[in-house]
């Protein structure tokens, strides 16, 4: 238990400092608000957010403290997967790919759905992989499943829920 503590401490304060450093969230009753869901009820994607935060700066990302500014989203100049933005909790890799509008969209579920958004998450990847539901309603003309890789990148990347809404709002 005192490991748990220890390593949840160190996430913690590792992302307050850099949500101190940018001036993360907005002044006022937002920003309040934002700050105790990300520390209280989404408090596994902030600390999930955290461990991503320190891969990508570890590997010579940047974080874009002009993106972050009062956005409650800490941005990161470069994208972590390429070709992608990628966003863990408030953390959000690639804000230089226009897509700023959708990634807010992940940010916004991992907060609505707090704990349940991760395993949310994976049990529709999944169900998407084994299970192709998507097949029923994809557009085979415009992208086209010819092999493995566009079975997941065309499939099922972009018609996991959480995709599909943020595709739909952003």
């Amino acid at each position: 238990m005192a490991v748990v503590l220890a390593v949840g401490g160190l996430l913690g304060a590792f992302h307050a400092g850099w949500a101190w450093r940018t001036r993360l969230y907005p002044r006022g009753w937002r920003g309040v608000a934002l700050g105790v869901v990300d520390a209280t009820w989404s408090l596994p994607n902030t600390a999930a957010g955290a461990v991503f935060l320190a891969y990508a700066l570890a590997r010579g990302n940047r974080v874009d403290a002009a993106f972050s500014r009062h956005r409650g989203t800490l941005g990161l100049r470069h994208g972590v997967i390429k070709g992608f933005a990628t966003t863990v909790g408030p953390v959000q890799a690639g804000t230089a790919m226009g897509v700023d509008d959708h990634e807010a969209v992940h940010v916004f579920q991992a907060r609505l759905f707090g704990p349940l958004y991760v395993p949310l998450v994976v049990a529709n990847w999944v169900v998407a992989t084994v299970l192709p539901y998507w097949l029923l309603y994809h557009d085979r003309s415009a992208a086209p499943i010819d092999g493995v890789a566009a079975y997941f990148r065309h499939g099922v990347y972009p018609h996991c829920w959480h995709e599909e809404w943020a595709y739909r709002c952003g």
